[in-house]
């Protein structure tokens, strides 16, 4: 245990880089030695981890820049050379004195100071990394393997030309040179894989260059950091299909009175003088139960509207028709009227946009925006936790403009999101619940307004 934990203060003092090579009988003395010549090459090992992060800066650098990279590696052999001379001299002085090394305590050094190349001066995290980025540069040290194995080999060499006996100052500068090409070509290829990787989705922010930088330009093996989910991407609809062609309304069932495609989006419209009251357009074209829905919405005037999902149709309609909509429309259609869960959006009132409703049933409002609850159909609902403030949260909601909206479907769970913001989370326990059964999707509108709605794409899990 004593040798070996000589041998790792050797590794530590030396600031040799790779795994220890197995234990050898460095005595005290030795020990001392080995740890007296790294002080007086601690600026020369200085100078070589400048250089290489310099390079690592050149590779990583958004604009690339060739003769930058070249001037770089350049800079690492020079650095690489003028610490392998000072290693060599040190190397000469201890084999001079009564603390000679032996040759398999030679072939040790060896060992260590030729394995893989330092990778960066800190244990630098990389910030936010998703799994995508991750991915992303895992796949790049494989790419690069041959080359930094390339680097370790020509290491290697240097290596055992600085503790050759006797001393040859023309292979030493050979090998330097050697190392020197093999960064430089290794640095080039790097180069061209991070032009790939910035020109993919999984592109690097400046922060995480840095931190890449730091690390000398590939991850550490082993490494194994948190990863972030991917950042939103409302556009990203792999997996999804498309419940409106933004041509016509194939699919959807409506009252044409109210309903109609216009600038490629599904715009519903009540006016004073073609009231509608509590109308809808029904997709007949699929149900579902477990699922992700994103389309964007927009209101222009002070009425409201929702999307419905997992909703059914020809059901008796609950509240009151008005007069004036009946003298307008006819009787009600119950066709053309849903009940079920209600991704709500009513931008003019500061209460209502990203709620959970459920509409024409009892419950009514299950989860008001702000609030995670908890309940069981038409038993008690609980309060379990808060989202944020209701009316600071109504920020995010956009007034006569187009708003990105998420709903997610899990069994008894929904969530709503607006703007990429949180807005209410319901958690319905009661499996025979109208919440809880497959259904349709359609769109509202209710009082006078103009409701628009585009970019509907559905991801169907069940």
């Amino acid at each position: 245990m004593m040798l070996k934990s000589v041998c790792i203060a050797t590794v530590v003092a030396l600031g040799l880089a790779g795994p220890p090579a197995p234990a050898q009988n460095f005595n005290p003395q030795q020990n001392t030695e080995l740890t007296r010549m790294n002080a007086d090459l601690a600026s020369l090992t200085e100078a070589l981890a400048t250089a290489r992060t310099g390079l690592a800066a050149a590779v990583f650098a958004e604009r690339r820049n060739n003769p930058a990279i070249q001037a770089k590696a350049d800079a690492v052999g020079n650095a690489e050379l003028a610490l392998a001379r000072a290693r060599a001299d040190g190397f000469a002085r201890i084999q001079a004195s009564p603390n000679k090394l032996a040759s398999d305590q030679v072939a040790a050094l060896i060992a260590m100071s030729g394995g893989a190349a330092p990778t960066g001066r800190g244990r630098a995290a990389i910030p936010n990394i998703t799994q995508r980025q991750l991915a992303g540069l895992t796949q790049m040290n494989a790419d690069l393997a041959s080359l930094m194995q390339s680097v370790t080999t020509a290491r290697t060499g240097l290596a055992t030309a600085v503790f050759a006996e006797p001393r040859n100052n023309a292979a030493i500068e050979a090998k330097a040179v050697a190392v020197r090409d093999a960064e430089l070509v290794l640095a080039l290829a790097r180069a061209d894989a991070f032009a790939r990787m910035q020109a993919s989705p999984g592109r690097l922010a400046p922060d995480q260059v840095a931190a890449v930088v730091a690390m000398g330009g590939a991850l550490r093996a082993g490494l194994m950091p948190f990863t972030q989910p991917e950042p939103l991407d409302f556009s990203d609809h792999e997996g999804y299909v498309s419940l409106f062609d933004g041509v016509g309304l194939k699919g959807w069932d409506g009252n044409p009175k109210f309903w109609r495609a216009e600038d490629g989006a599904i715009v519903g419209e009540s006016t004073p003088t073609n009231p509608s009251g509590n109308t809808y357009i029904v997709y007949r074209g699929l149900e579902a139960r477990d699922f992700t829905l994103k389309f964007e919405i927009k209101i222009e005037g002070s009425g409201g509207s929702g999307f419905q999902y997992r909703s059914k149709t020809g059901l008796p309609w609950l509240a009151p028709i008005a007069p004036n909509v009946t003298a307008n429309v006819g009787p009600v259609n119950l066709n053309w009227m849903m009940t079920g869960p209600q991704a709500d959006f009513w931008p003019s009132s500061r209460d209502y946009t990203g709620q959970f409703y459920s509409e024409n049933t009892p419950m009514r409002i299950m989860s008001w925006r702000g609030q995670v609850v908890e309940g069981a159909g038409l038993g008690t609902k609980r309060l379990m936790g808060n989202i944020g403030d209701r009316q600071a949260l109504n920020s995010f909601v956009k007034m006569d403009d187009w708003n990105q909206y998420t709903v997610i479907a899990r069994g008894g769970t929904f969530i709503h999101i607006v703007n990429g913001q949180l807005m209410a989370v319901m958690v319905d326990d009661d499996p025979n619940s109208s919440n809880n059964q497959s259904g349709l999707f359609g769109i509202e509108i209710e009082a006078t307004t103009k409701v628009s709605v585009r970019n509907i794409w559905l991801k169907k899990l069940n």
